[in-house]
C-alpha cells in the first residue's frame, strides 16, 4: 500500500472518530427532556431575539440624519458611501450562516446576537469619541452590525420549529411583534436625546446591552434545532457506502449537508429555486426607499414630527406584516405576495406625496410603516419562507445563505444609486426620493410578473420530506 493510500486511510480514521464524537454530542442534545411550555418559550425567546435584530436593522435609518450632522458634519452621501466598506462582513456572515447546516443552529444564532450588541455599543461609542476616531469606530460599528443581522438564524429555527400549515403565520406574528418592537427606537430617542440632538448616540446604549443579556440567556436555556438534530444525526449514522448509493439517488447533490457551493448547484438545476433567486434579487433592488427615509421626513418634518412619524411607523409596520403571513397561509404564498407588491409600491407613493404636502405625521408614519411591512414581507417570504419550503434540510441554511448573496448584490446596487443621486443632486432629499420611485417601480414590476409566471406555490409543501425537485 503507498504512502498516500495510507494517509487517505489514516485520514478516513480520523474523521470517523470526530463523526462519532459529533453523534454522541447530539444524541446527548437530543436525549435532554423538552418541557411542554418549551415551544411557547421558544417563540418568546425568538421574538425577543427578532425584536433585537429588528431594532439593530432599522436603528441606523432612524437615527441616520442625526450621525450625519455629529460625526460626518452633515454630508449624509459621504457617510453612505463609506458604509460601502462594511459590506464585506455580509458576505462572510452569508457564508458563516451556511455552516450552521453541518455545526448546528444555536451556536451561529448566540454569535448574531452578541454581535449585535457589541455593534451597537461600537456606535455608542463612536459618538462619545467623535472626530476621526469616531469615524474609524462608526465604520467597525457597521462591519460588525451588517454580519450579524444578514445571518438571520432566528428564521431558519421558526421555519424548522413552525407546525405544518402554520409556518407563514408563525413567522409573520414573531416578524410583526419584531415590527412593533422598533417603536422601541423613538421611545429611546425621547428619553436618552429628547430635545438635545447631540445626544443621539446615547439611543444606542441600552438596545446594545439588552442584545448582550439576550444573547446569554439564549445561549444557556434553548435547545438546539429538533429538525436539524434528526437530520444531522440520520447522517453521521450512515456508512460511507450508505451515503454514496443516497447521493447517486438522490438528484444534483440534495443529500450533501451543506455548503454554498453544493447550495447553488441545487437551485440552479431546479425550476423552483432558480426563479425564486433571480425574481429575490430584482426586487431587492427596490428596496432603497426603506433606507432613506428618515433623511427625507428631516427636510418637511421638525424633530418632534419625525418622532411622531416613526411612533406611528413600527404598528403599521406589524399589522401589515402579521396580515401578510396571514393571508400566505390562507390564500397562498403567491397571492399574498403580489397583493404586497401592490401597496407597498402605492404606500410609498402615498408617503412620498404625503411629505411635500405637509399631511399630519400621524398618517405618514402609517403610510410608510405600510410601505416598510408590505415590501419586507414580500421579500421575507420570497427570500425566507418560499427558498425554506422548497429546500430540503440538509441544505436549508446553506440555501438561504445562498440567497443572501443575491440580496447583497441586489442591495450592493439600492445603496450605490442614491448615493449618486445624492452627490449629483448635492445631497437633496426631494430629487432623492423622485429618484427612488422612479427607479423602483420598474424592478418591482419585473419581480412580479417573473414571479407570477415561473414561481410555484408553497403553503401546502411539507418542510420535512420537500425534495426541491417538486416543481420541475
Amino acid at each position: 500500500m503507498s504512502k498516500r493510500a495510507e494517509e487517505t486511510l489514516e485520514e478516513k480514521k480520523m474523521r470517523k472518530r470526530k463523526e462519532e464524537k459529533e453523534l454522541a454530542k447530539w444524541k446527548n442534545e437530543k436525549k435532554k427532556p423538552i418541557k411542554k411550555t418549551y415551544y411557547w418559550y421558544l417563540l418568546l425567546i425568538l421574538s425577543l431575539i427578532s425584536i433585537i435584530d429588528e431594532v439593530t436593522a432599522n436603528i441606523g435609518t432612524q437615527m441616520q440624519s442625526l450621525t450625519a450632522t455629529y460625526l460626518f458634519e452633515g454630508r449624509l452621501s459621504i457617510m453612505s458611501l463609506l458604509q460601502i466598506f462594511s459590506l464585506p462582513t455580509a458576505a462572510l456572515a452569508i457564508f458563516f450562516k451556511a455552516k450552521s447546516d453541518k455545526y448546528g443552529r444555536k451556536l451561529f444564532l448566540f454569535i448574531n446576537i452578541f454581535c449585535m450588541g457589541m455593534g451597537l455599543f461600537l456606535t455608542f461609542f463612536a459618538g462619545q469619541i467623535g472626530g476621526i476616531p469616531g469615524i474609524i469606530t462608526y465604520i467597525l460599528s457597521m462591519m460588525i452590525v451588517n454580519f450579524s443581522i444578514t445571518g438571520k438564524m432566528q428564521v431558519v429555527y421558526i421555519m424548522e420549529t413552525a407546525p405544518q400549515g402554520k409556518r407563514a403565520t408563525t413567522y409573520a406574528t414573531v416578524k410583526a411583534i419584531a415590527n412593533a418592537g422598533v417603536v422601541l427606537i423613538p421611545i429611546f430617542r425621547e428619553i436618552f436625546m429628547g430635545d438635545n440632538p447631540e445626544k443621539w448616540h446615547m439611543v444606542y446604549l441600552l438596545p446594545a446591552i439588552l442584545a448582550l443579556v439576550l444573547s446569554l440567556i439564549f445561549l444557556l436555556t434553548a435547545r438546539e434545532s429538533e429538525m436539524f438534530l434528526e437530520n444531522r444525526i440520520k447522517y453521521l449514522e450512515m456508512s460511507d457506502i450508505e451515503r454514496q448509493e443516497m447521493n447517486k439517488e438522490s438528484n444534483n447533490n440534495s443529500s450533501q449537508q451543506g455548503g454554498l457551493g453544493n447550495a447553488l448547484r441545487f437551485a440552479f438545476a431546479h425550476k423552483q429555486l432558480r426563479w425564486l433567486f433571480i425574481v429575490g434579487l430584482i426586487y431587492i433592488i427596490g428596496s432603497m426607499g426603506t433606507a432613506y427615509y428618515e433623511a427625507m421626513l428631516n427636510v418637511f418634518f421638525d424633530t418632534a414630527g419625525v418622532t411622531t412619524v416613526l411612533l406611528f411607523l413600527p404598528f403599521a409596520n406589524a399589522v401589515v406584516t402579521f396580515a401578510a403571513g396571514w393571508l400566505g397561509d390562507h390564500e397562498g404564498r403567491k397571492m399574498t405576495n403580489m397583493l404586497s407588491m401592490l401597496v407597498s409600491f402605492f404606500s410609498f407613493l402615498l408617503f412620498y406625496i404625503g411629505c411635500i404636502r405637509q399631511w399630519n405625521p400621524a398618517v405618514i408614519g402609517i403610510m410608510l410603516g405600510s410601505y416598510i411591512g408590505s415590501y419586507y414581507a414580500c421579500s421575507d417570504s420570497i427570500g425566507s419562507i418560499m427558498i425554506s419550503e422548497s429546500s430540503p434540510t440538509n441544505l436549508r441554511a446553506s440555501m438561504l445563505s445562498a440567497m443572501g448573496i443575491f440580496h447583497m448584490i441586489g442591495g450592493i446596487v439600492s445603496r450605490l444609486f442614491p448615493i449618486i443621486v445624492l452627490l449629483v443632486s448635492g445631497d437633496n432629499y426631494r430629487v432623492l426620493g423622485l429618484a427612488i420611485i422612479m427607479a423602483a417601480v420598474p424592478t418591482m414590476f419585473f419581480a412580479c410578473i417573473f414571479f407570477i409566471k415561473n414561481v410555484g406555490d408553497t403553503t401546502q409543501i411539507n418542510i420535512n420530506t420537500v425534495r426541491g425537485d417538486e416543481w420541475d
